[in-house]
């Protein structure tokens, strides 16, 4: 599933405006209700939300992707897995074209633990779009919990081929102490360091490999921070 960007902080105003207040735009009744159900889920005010949903149903007999999608997320974030897995399987009914319906209906069966089933969904989806680092990022975790480390592996470097990023750097990186394979470990926990040099998580981990192979120098480089480093120089 991918993390939220931090924002730059902008410079303070010389002179202060009053601020407005942002109003739904004028829009037909429908698509209005979906952008206010989308304000509302964005802004975490889940029960406003499963007002608008609810409305918004029962004026379109029950058809509404959007609000259906919704719906099942919140289901999710509340706990209610099974339940929201049926409502993101009718989104997938109402628009079997999108692969997103499908990487939701996929995710939901890896969190029952049902990783073969979340497989099939996951190919079904990367035949939609085949461009999507997700989809084989998320193959390669339900190999992994499968066991069968060679389809992992391969899945999470083509995840890595089409967007380099930390997250499939981890996963394989962990494959790779799986099977013993520690130098593999490390060559891909630094190639994940020049992406992430500040990564606490990647700078640990890697410290903790070279522990296991008893090269402490190397071990302190990755467990300090670069300003001992100045203050050493």
């Amino acid at each position: 599933m991918a993390e939220d960007a931090v924002a730059a902080v902008p410079t303070e105003p010389t002179t202060l405006r009053k601020p407005r207040i942002k109003k739904a735009p004028d829009l037909p009744i429908l698509e209005r209700r979906n952008w206010l159900i989308h304000l509302h889920y964005v802004r975490k005010d889940y029960e406003a939300c499963k007002t608008l949903i609810k409305e918004q149903l029962q004026a379109t007999e029950g058809v509404c992707e959007y609000a259906v999608y919704v719906q099942a997320l919140i289901l999710r974030l509340e706990g209610k897995i099974q339940e929201s897995l049926e409502l993101f399987q009718t989104c997938a009914i109402l628009n079997p074209t999108s692969p997103d319906n499908l990487k939701q209906v996929a995710r939901s069966l890896f969190l029952l633990g049902k990783h073969r089933a979340a497989v099939e969904v996951y190919n079904e989806a990367a035949r939609l779009n085949n461009k999507d680092w997700e989809i084989c990022h998320n193959l390669g975790v339900c190999y992994l919990y499968l066991k069968d480390l060679s389809k992992s592996k391969e899945q999470l470097n083509l995840a890595l081929q089409l967007h380099r990023q930390e997250l499939s750097t981890m996963t394989l990186g962990k494959i790779h102490l799986m099977e013993g394979d520690t130098e593999g470990a490390i060559q891909t926990y630094l190639q994940a360091l020049q992406l992430s040099p500040e990564s606490t998580e990647l700078l640990t981990t890697l410290g903790l490999v070279y522990l296991q192979v008893m090269n402490p120098f190397l071990m302190l480089i990755y467990f300090l921070p670069p300003s001992c480093f100045q203050v050493l120089s």
